[in-house]
């Protein structure tokens, strides 16, 4: 029976010191991030740089080559976690509600809640660098897009339950899709068209478009 070994007390300072330097690397990449969704939301895409990001932060512009190759890998990095957060907000959507056509309305509200809430992340992933949505970093086996996955599939289900006349998937989905951004573009870019007005409009969106996709009798 072998002997439990035991740590030596610089063992366990070497352990406590490589684990705070790996929490401040972590709290650093944190601020990076939060400063760059922050200064695209102020600036944009064109007006964007590293050196305002390092500035917002307080370190040297050389700190933030430590963590990201270079300005998109920076904001592909910030649209991913755009990407996580509204793609777990449309799942959550679609498993609200066993009745098919309030799951799609549901996904739709919850698409506009995320892009009201967010409004940085929003311009980023779907309007100044719509591009990221196909991008795939190494290794991985699916694009953002794959986000709307759960549309499709909700789709397919309100067809097959006979809550939606029958046709392809694909296109219906596109269609909720633009009416979806066209809100949310028109609400995080016109100052006249505030949240409320937004809501209201989604409201109605929904019932032209879905009362239009019902089964023809």
């Amino acid at each position: 029976m072998s002997t439990p070994t035991k740590t030596t007390r610089a063992e366990r300072l070497r352990d406590a010191s490589r684990q705070r330097r790996d929490q401040e690397k972590q709290d650093v990449r944190q601020a990076i991030l939060d400063a760059a969704a922050a200064l695209f939301r102020e600036h944009g895409y064109e007006r964007f740089s590293l050196r305002q990001v390092a500035e917002r932060i307080g370190y040297s512009p050389t700190t933030i080559y430590l963590y990201f190759t270079d300005k998109d890998d920076l904001l592909f990095t910030v649209a991913d976690v755009g990407f996580t957060r509204f793609g777990e907000q449309l799942v959550a959507a679609a498993g609200s509600t066993a009745d098919p056509a309030e799951r799609l309305a549901a996904m739709g509200r919850a698409y506009i809640d995320f892009g009201l809430q967010n409004p940085a992340y929003y311009q980023l992933m779907f309007m100044q660098r719509g591009d990221f949505l196909m991008a795939q970093r190494a290794g991985e086996c699916e694009p953002r897009i794959d986000s709307f996955s759960v549309l499709q599939q909700a789709v397919r289900d309100a067809i097959n339950a006979g809550a939606m006349r029958s046709g392809d998937a694909a296109p219906y989905a596109d269609a909720l899709w633009a009416l979806v951004h066209g809100i949310v573009a028109m609400a995080t870019t016109m100052p006249f068209f505030p949240a409320e007005r937004a809501h209201a409009a989604a409201t109605a969106g929904f019932a032209l478009m879905l009362d239009a996709m019902q089964p023809e009798k």
